[in-house]
């Protein structure tokens, strides 16, 4: 096995384990083992396991808003198509992992938020960035008469990232994509489906 020495490749493997383990439960040596790195190399790049652990959330966000910007730019979707094809592809991701894994943000949320302060705050700003993304195009969504113009698009922009979080969770324990389907059909083939005039 090549040995890694670039903190990058560092991240990349810790960020795959802790997707599949848990922040708590991979620990730094399996880090090391994975990586063929020696303990010294670790502690060169990354003061602290909470610092590494800002530096795979990071690097989380960036691959998620890789997959984000071009669903979010592509102007031949209406808005709130945009916003149903990017928890469409997040949906993708996950069932190509069989159904494991889930989304590292919620992960952490649940491990770490009552144990790392700065921890939980890289998570809440890298959520408010989402929905922040989600929100401007729910404004659209608004000012072309897609949605109801008195429905609160932050609020709601929020709620669709709760509420597939929580779908998330219930198909990793389902093992099935049944439950972030089923969060699909509700949000935007019910709830926020165009009614078509009287």
């Amino acid at each position: 096995m090549k040995r890694i020495h670039n903190k990058e490749d560092i991240v990349q493997v810790g960020l795959d384990i802790v997707l599949s383990r848990g922040f708590n439960a991979t620990g730094v040596e399996a880090i090391l083992k994975q990586a063929n790195i020696p303990k010294g190399s670790f502690y060169n790049f990354f003061s602290s396991k909470e610092e590494f652990a800002l530096a795979i959330i990071d690097r989380f966000v960036a691959e998620r808003s890789e997959l984000f910007y071009p669903i979010f730019v592509d102007e031949s979707l209406s808005p709130l198509d945009r916003v149903k094809r990017s928890f469409e592809a997040l949906i993708a991701a996950f069932e190509g992992n069989d159904c494991s894994k889930g989304c590292l943000l919620g992960n952490l949320g649940q491990e770490m938020s009552d144990h790392f302060e700065s921890v939980r705050l890289r998570l809440e700003q890298s959520l408010q960035n989402w929905q922040g993304g989600l929100f401007q195009l729910l404004l659209q969504a608004q000012q072309e008469h897609a949605i109801p113009a008195d429905m609160d698009a932050e609020m709601l922009a929020e709620n669709l990232i709760a509420s597939f979080q929580g779908a998330l969770l219930r198909s990793k324990v389902k093992k099935s994509p049944e439950p972030l389907r089923n969060f699909i059909h509700l949000y935007f083939d019910i709830f926020l489906a165009r009614k078509e005039e009287k």
